[in-house]
């Protein structure tokens, strides 16, 4: 989606359906609207429309801005894949830690993680 501000609205070009376009007060609400466009022009159910994964491309007319922004957008989205990587890693070692007689205390300090966090992992694994 390309996205640009005019007055006090935003519009929309959905880049992969020709001549699909929208508009809206608000960049929620036009998240909705593109929404509505692409399940209507590509005849799905109501139902997909939180599931569609949307890329924006924001337009505020100051290139230096736009770039800045969409690289704190990778950057988080990074961020976000690095995180739930080091969850699924933590709770793997966790459980390996503790399999090898690890106290929950030495494991927390091992994973630089909180006692609590140690045993909410590990009686997890248990539970699976």
């Amino acid at each position: 989606m390309r996205v640009s501000q005019e007055g006090a609205a935003w519009l929309a070009d959905v880049i992969d359906l020709e001549g699909a376009h929208t508009f809206a007060r608000s960049l929620t609400g036009l998240d909705r609207a593109v929404r509505e466009v692409i399940v209507l022009a590509d005849d799905l159910p109501d139902e997909t429309m939180p599931e569609l994964v949307l890329e924006w491309d924001y337009r505020t007319g100051d290139p230096n801005v736009d770039a800045a922004a969409a690289e704190v957008r990778a950057l988080r989205t990074q961020a976000d894949h690095l995180a739930a990587a080091a969850t699924a890693k933590t709770a793997e070692a966790a459980t390996d830690l503790a399999e090898h007689g690890l106290s929950v205390r030495d494991i927390a300090i091992v994973l630089g993680i909180s006692p609590q966090r140690v045993s909410q992992l590990t009686e997890s694994a248990k539970a699976s």
